[in-house]
């Protein structure tokens, strides 16, 4: 059944905008921005906030929140479209979480937030079956409890997912881990705004290391090569993120890093001159190398290559002998 709503103008003071019945946002959470704000001074609000009637002359915000926030010391009244009172909450809370997608793919913090406000009226299995659909979730209470997952978070994470700086599915993985071993990976992650994919090179690294080691992330974390990359100042963050997953890579895979630098003290022997290079099977799985040439155009091949076919026949004709 359609919505039913009205437009109407109201004075600021009657909508209560400390009300977050229906928020999709923790504490915490930025409520203004200040890009909206010269927005709307220049435009004007071209798309009404909608509220609902609580008591006589008292409305709540169902979606609109910062918009409302934004203009209320510049004016004393908003136009906004006003939630028929006899809409149910689990049905008004969907018209907000609608609302946000209308102009944006919701946040995970958001639509787990969603999630969770609706089991407050509702079952897992009618939240399940009504709602999961709305933010793309498969419709099964075990994706329910994995999305409310996320709310077992602390804040410092909560907001990070919300903001962006923290994957959603790496957050996920931290909550499995122990307080300390959380927050250290976090920290580390926070600090050097590590990329989605070193996130997850960072998270799934360590805890391998630990497990194979049959010790904490913590303890991995407490390596002093680790914190000399850290406290090295004269290197920018990527360059620390840079040496951060090498460092990890090196712990990870101690035989495959002893390889590589053997590989390059052996290249480094040959002296290859400019445009020449030498590369060697990945990860080392094969015993073959790739001799690499550059030529600055066809004419200097055709030059060279009567030479260069005459030493690989030659070394090939010996190879048969």
């Amino acid at each position: 059944m359609p919505l039913q709503l009205r437009a109407t103008r109201l004075p600021l003071d009657q909508i209560d905008l400390a009300d977050d019945t229906f928020a999709l946002t923790i504490p915490g959470v930025a409520t203004t921005d200040p890009n909206l704000e010269a927005s709307i001074a220049l435009t004007g609000i071209l798309h009404p906030p909608i509220v609902q009637e609580k008591a006589t002359a008292s409305y709540r915000v169902v979606a609109g929140f910062k918009r409302l926030r934004a203009i209320t010391a510049t004016r004393t009244v908003c136009d906004c479209l006003v939630l028929a009172a006899n809409t149910t909450p689990a049905e008004t809370l969907a018209a907000a979480f609608t609302e946000t997608r209308i102009s944006r793919e919701p946040t995970a913090l958001e639509k787990a937030v969603f999630l969770d406000k609706e089991l407050r009226w509702l079952d897992e299995e009618q939240v399940a079956k009504r709602f999961l659909p709305l933010p793309g979730i498969r419709a099964d209470i075990p994706q329910l409890k994995r999305f409310l997952k996320l709310l077992e978070l602390e804040e410092p994470l909560l907001l990070a997912v919300h903001g962006g700086a923290l994957d959603e599915k790496v957050a996920r993985e931290l909550g499995e881990l122990a307080f300390a071993d959380r927050m250290a990976l976090f920290d580390l992650i926070d600090l050097l705004s590590l990329s989605v994919g070193n996130q997850k090179k960072l998270v799934g690294g360590c805890r391998e290391l630990a497990k194979r080691n049959d010790t904490s992330v913590i303890n991995i974390l407490d390596d002093q090569e680790l914190r000399d990359i850290l406290d090295h100042e004269p290197s920018n963050m990527p360059q620390k993120a840079g040496h951060l997953m090498a460092w990890l890579g090196k712990h990870r895979s101690p035989r495959l890093q002893a390889a590589e630098k053997e590989f390059q003290t052996f290249r480094g022997k040959l002296s290859l001159p400019k445009g020449v290079n030498l590369h060697h099977a990945q990860s080392f799985e094969k015993d073959t190398m790739t001799l690499e040439m550059e030529f600055s155009g066809r004419d200097e091949l055709e030059r060279r290559w009567v030479l260069l076919r005459e030493i690989l026949v030659g070394n090939k004709g010996e190879a048969d002998q």
